[in-house]
């Protein structure tokens, strides 16, 4: 019977505090998505979650010319193979031939890579062009896919707003936790400062995703035409979906949370009005006996 009572207990509390308990939910898997859309591509078990993935297009017309480039020695050949995925920490290049090195996959971070061997390695010489009229010397025309690849993580889309997303949501679901519990000191306080932080946060990963997805759609769209359509760059759907739902959930913690406080202030307001409106009725029943008594 004890525990029967117990377990009432808790499905009340569990019940009453429903509202908070989605905004732990929503905010537990929107804390997973940002942490694995953080460390996408800086390791080989990670580089799934890419941003951008880039090879060598077969259909095009040059793509002959880099195949020549690559297979004249024999530490070189096959590298025109390669798959390259960038992410916010670094870049994974995949595929790599056995002859070159016995490791498929090697991973990059976001420091320079251009004193690494494979970086000269991918260096190919597009075109020779005559440096002028009367010269028989010559200027190269080079295209580093690497190089590319690398780019987009360290210049076009940077980690750092994402890092302040995951710290913050952190905080924000040890706050949602602390004023869940009932009789604890300061929360008032600190519900105060939670309904400031999940607006804050929404507008900061919403920055975040956009900036996301115009950095994914830009290194989609231009690199193609800029590399002469020797570059094929897909788009990282599934770190563009993880970058939205994660917004969804922090914008539905901010909903939730802000009807939390209106629904809160508009029942103290009503509390108040009803002391009120017994304090008159108490104040006139008194009056009305008072004279009644001296008649």
């Amino acid at each position: 019977k004890r525990e029967k009572m117990i377990a009432l207990s808790l499905a009340w509390f569990a019940l009453k505090r429903m509202p908070r308990i989605l905004v732990l939910i929503f905010n537990i898997v929107s804390i997973f998505l940002t942490i694995f859309l953080l460390v996408g591509c800086y390791n080989s078990s990670q580089q799934s979650t890419f941003l951008a993935r880039y090879e060598f297009n077969k259909q095009s017309p040059m793509y002959n010319v880099v195949t020549t480039s690559f297979n004249s020695s024999d530490t070189t050949k096959g590298l025109q193979n390669i798959i390259i995925r960038s992410g916010y920490l670094g870049v994974c290049v995949d595929n790599i031939p056995a002859n070159y090195d016995p490791e498929e996959t090697i991973c990059f971070s976001r420091k320079n890579i251009s004193n690494v061997a494979l970086y000269d390695e991918l260096n190919i010489k597009v075109f020779n062009i005559r440096s002028s009229n009367n010269s028989s010397a010559t200027n190269s025309t080079n295209l580093n896919i690497l190089d590319l690849a690398h780019s987009t993580s360290v210049e076009v889309i940077h980690p750092y707003v994402l890092m302040a997303t995951v710290i913050l949501s952190i905080l924000m679901f040890c706050l949602v936790v602390y004023v869940t519990i009932p009789k604890i000191p300061f929360k008032s306080k600190l519900n105060n400062i939670l309904l400031l932080l999940a607006p804050v946060l929404v507008l900061i990963w919403g920055i975040g995703a956009m900036w996301t997805h115009v950095g994914i759609n830009a290194s989609a769209n231009f690199v193609p035409d800029a590399s002469m359509n020797i570059i094929k760059v897909r788009k990282g759907k599934k770190a563009a979906t993880m970058s939205w739902f994660a917004f969804s959930f922090l914008l539905l913690d901010c909903i939730i949370l802000w009807i939390l406080y209106f629904r809160d202030r508009k029942s103290l307001s009503e509390e108040i009005d009803k002391v009120k409106n017994n304090h008159y009725d108490g104040k006139y029943a008194s009056d009305g006996s008072t004279l009644g008594y001296k008649v």
